[in-house]
């Protein structure tokens, strides 16, 4: 038994709803517009804190699908693995997909903000597909964690444009309350 293929026993954990995948692909289609929005938004030089906000829903928004994903992960496809001998597989599958989502490390980047938006916005279509096509939940969330990493990124550029530019600019026109207060705002929802 030990020689089985986990892919033969997950089985597939989002299929066993048809509302389930209905609701997910129902938030990742919001998330596609919200990136729409936020790649508008950079193009048309919104203020910084503002773009900051979008991203920060933007993931606020793949955390609860990773959520809704893992739950069903851990339910179905782990507990069938454990079940079938897999246990040492199964955990290890399981850690390094932890591992992926819970990462914090920031890459520096060298493309625009727009092409790594329009980057995620082709990651976001590729969850969508993952969720029809019935996919293992593991590659929905190496998926929304390589999103997520992107989304750091932009975000950790915009918000030192933002330091170097518009904070030290409200300060100097005497505007620190108002801009500091903007900034403890945006600074609290990228900490969640």
């Amino acid at each position: 038994m030990k020689n089985r293929n986990i892919e033969e026993v997950q089985g597939h954990c989002l299929s066993t709803e048809n509302n389930f995948r209905k609701s997910l692909i129902s938030r990742i289609n919001r998330i596609a517009g919200q990136l729409r929005g936020i790649e508008r938004m950079i193009l048309n030089h919104v203020k910084c804190d503002e773009i900051l906000n979008q991203i920060s829903s933007v993931k606020s928004a793949l955390n609860g699908i990773a959520k809704v994903i893992l739950e069903a992960h851990l339910r179905s496809c782990v507990v069938n693995e454990i079940k079938s001998g897999l246990e040492e597989e199964a955990t290890e599958e399981l850690i390094k997909t932890l591992e992926s989502l819970l990462n914090k490390n920031i890459k520096k980047i060298n493309e625009s903000n727009d092409n790594i938006i329009k980057k995620v916005e082709i990651q976001v279509e590729k969850i969508k597909e993952c969720i029809e096509k019935d996919e293992c939940c593991s590659s929905i969330l190496k998926e929304i964690a390589i999103i997520k990493n992107e989304l750091d990124s932009v975000s950790r550029v915009i918000l030192e444009r933002h330091i170097k530019n518009c904070l030290v600019r409200d300060i100097k026109l005497g505007l620190e309350e108002k801009i500091v207060n903007d900034f403890l705002y945006t600074i609290n929802k990228m900490i969640k």
